[in-house]
């Protein structure tokens, strides 16, 4: 079973339901404005059944690549 995870600058949660190569090539074959956008592409791989994308509220805001400069 695949995990949540969030979208990095967006921070919205969601849950793969396609292996990543999948999701790459089908990102990759998205025309550009609709690449340029975090948002359109979320929508597309959604509407695509790519991914899931769970409407309970959670949201982060901390990119974990920065949490070790929190403290």
């Amino acid at each position: 079973m695949r995990e949540y995870k969030f979208l990095k600058y967006g921070g919205i949660k969601f849950k793969p339901l396609a292996e990543p190569e999948e999701i790459n090539r089908f990102v990759a074959q998205l025309p550009e404005q609709k690449r340029n956008s975090l948002y359109s592409v979320a929508e597309e791989l959604r509407k695509a059944g790519l991914i899931f994308i769970p409407n309970d509220g959670e949201f982060t805001t901390v990119d974990t690549d920065m949490e070790p400069y929190l403290d």
